[in-house]
């Protein structure tokens, strides 16, 4: 629409294409520009016939055990992760993690891709294993 509206401002110096996609990447930006805007208000500014402040905000249930929930998990996988070699508990933490790829795991640690998909194959496999066993020993 706005390209119809403009035409007359086309010169020619540059394709139509090229023409057309600055306009759309113009467009783009306007309305991230808007958004920005839009999500910066103030809570003081939202509307009140929207319900006001707290029927925009998200329902948050609470749980009093999460937390407690959350460190004994962390402390049984920190546990398991003390039973696996160091190379195996090394390429995990740094693919899972560090969120790194293979290309980078095994310049690190100064081997072949196919070994680092190896070991993080082995690693998971005895990973699952340590933790199936701590959740068959709460059961007991």
């Amino acid at each position: 629409m706005k390209a119809w509206q403009r035409l007359k401002q086309f010169q020619g110096e540059s394709s139509f294409a090229t023409w057309m996609t600055r306009i759309t990447i113009n467009l783009c930006l306007d309305q991230i520009r808007k958004n920005k805007r839009h999500r910066a208000e103030s809570i003081e500014v939202m509307d009140e016939e929207s319900g006001g402040v707290e029927r925009q905000m998200p329902v948050v249930a609470v749980n009093p055990t999460a937390g407690l929930e959350r460190s004994e998990l962390r402390k049984r996988i920190d546990e398991a992760l003390g039973k696996l070699s160091v190379e195996h508990r090394t390429v995990l933490i740094l693919h899972e993690f560090e969120d790194l790829e293979y290309k980078e795991i095994a310049k690190r640690m100064e081997c072949s891709i196919g070994t680092v998909m190896s070991r993080l194959f082995y690693a998971r496999r005895k990973m699952a294993a340590l933790l199936a066993s701590f959740k068959r020993d709460e059961l007991k």
